[in-house]
């Protein structure tokens, strides 16, 4: 695996107000990430995993350790890596169309014409051309969420992060965009980690899966899922129905052990 981005003995801890009370969030941690990889992030809820995708962004500083992209040492928040959220980032006094435009805002790589001509790109993408002259509040929330997906891929980030995007959407508009996703994985190639709770999300998008204990976080097991059942049978819908059951079960089985732990110390 080439190291693309290496996440180097990351660690974090929360105090209280008072700094009296420190909350271990993620124990040192390391990683790999391959270029044009979908990494998943599983684990008990508060387990740290949110909070470690944050820091790779540069939303959130670590105490020690390192983050590197293509070798370089990251410090803050820049254009090579968007983020989408669970909630629906989009701008409601911006259209369809200028709020994906935004995502290229700030590239000075390319002309007007070229700006104009890749928002028209991943209008199509998404299936929103008919909708370029909405604005935001007039559309649904999976259609805002097509919208901020498209528009941070506007942006060309090195690296696509994703905190449960489609969890507030319903199980149909949720589905239709996860195969979107798995679409746009394949045409763009993107770097991509995503954060979510859902098992069988996990196993459809992913090359690999990384599964995280209860807080304080460290990698519990890593699932190389591309080497069970292939991503364009996933795609298909003709995946092996045992293997993808016998991959959720272990996922689960690891998953609520962690949370029993977690229980017993809390």
């Amino acid at each position: 695996m080439d190291n693309f981005i290496e996440i180097s003995d990351i660690t974090k801890t929360y105090w209280s107000d008072d700094g009296k009370t420190e909350t271990k969030v993620i124990l040192p941690l390391s990683m790999a990430i391959a270029e044009g990889e979908m990494v998943m992030f599983l684990g008990p809820s508060g387990c740290g995993k949110t909070t470690l995708m944050r820091i790779v962004g540069g939303l959130e500083t670590q105490d020690q350790g390192s983050i590197r992209l293509r070798g370089e040492l990251l410090a803050g928040p820049d254009r090579r890596r968007g983020m989408v959220f669970q909630s629906y980032s989009s701008f409601p006094w911006l259209t369809v169309r200028n709020n994906i435009k935004f995502g290229t805002r700030y590239r000075t790589d390319i002309s007007r014409q070229e700006k104009e001509e890749i928002t028209d790109h991943y209008m199509n993408m998404v299936g929103l051309v008919r909708y370029g002259d909405f604005y935001t509040n007039r559309i649904s929330g999976g259609m805002r969420q097509r919208v901020a997906i498209a528009r941070t891929l506007a942006s060309s980030p090195d690296v696509l992060l994703m905190d449960e995007p489609f969890g507030a959407l319903d199980a149909q508009t949720r589905e239709h965009l996860q195969f979107q996703l798995m679409d746009i994985n394949k045409s763009e190639k993107k770097t991509t980690i995503f954060v979510t709770h859902d098992v069988e999300e996990a196993i459809l998008l992913a090359n690999r899966i990384i599964i995280f204990s209860s807080r304080p976080a460290r990698v519990v097991k890593e699932i190389d899922v591309d080497a069970v059942i292939s991503a364009e049978d996933r795609r298909n819908g003709t995946a092996d129905v045992a293997a993808f059951m016998t991959m959720r079960g272990d996922i689960l089985t690891l998953i609520r052990a962690e949370y029993a732990h977690n229980l017993e110390e809390t």
